[in-house]
C-alpha cells in the first residue's frame, strides 16, 4: 500500500475514518461470502458428480424425473409416460438407474427409442435403464 495514502487516511476526521473502515469491511464481507450457484444451473447430468446435502438430492432426483417426462412425453408413440431416477448415493450426485412406465411400452422401437434417449442423455449404461408398458 502506498504510504501517501495511508497518510491521508489517518488525517481525516473521525467520520470519515469510521466510514472508510466501515466500507473496508463490508467489502471483505462480500469477498468472504460463497457464491451458491441456482438449482439449474448447479444440476448435472449423466456420471457427472457433486457434493450436495440430502436435501439438493432430493430436488435433484425430482427435478431429473420432471425433465425426462417432459422429453419423452413428446417423443412420437411414448404417450402419457412416468419416470423415476434413483441415485447412487448421498455423498456423490450420480444417477444409479431409471424406470420409465410409458405407454407405448409394448412397442419394441419406443422402448429402443427411450432407452437410446436416456443412455446418450444422461451417460448411463443401457442395464440401468427399464422401460415398462403402462396399464
Amino acid at each position: 500500500m502506498d504510504n501517501g495514502l495511508v497518510e491521508k487516511m489517518l488525517n481525516k476526521s473521525g467520520k470519515e475514518k469510521i466510514l472508510i473502515v466501515l466500507l473496508i469491511g463490508v467489502l471483505l464481507l462480500v469477498i468472504a461470502i460463497p457464491v451458491k450457484s441456482d438449482k439449474t444451473g448447479g444440476y448435472v447430468s449423466g456420471s457427472d458428480t457433486y457434493k450436495t446435502s440430502d436435501e439438493e438430492i432430493s430436488d435433484y432426483d425430482v427435478y431429473m424425473e420432471q425433465r425426462i417426462e417432459k422429453i419423452l412425453s413428446q417423443v412420437d408413440g411414448v404417450g402419457k409416460v412416468n419416470v423415476m431416477v434413483t441415485l447412487e448415493n448421498t455423498d456423490d450426485t450420480a444417477i444409479g438407474g431409471v424406470v420409465i412406465v410409458a405407454q407405448g411400452g409394448d412397442n419394441g422401437s419406443v422402448v429402443s427409442n427411450i432407452t437410446s434417449a436416456l443412455e446418450a442423455l444422461l451417460g448411463i449404461p443401457v442395464h440401468k435403464i427399464k422401460v415398462l408398458k403402462m396399464s
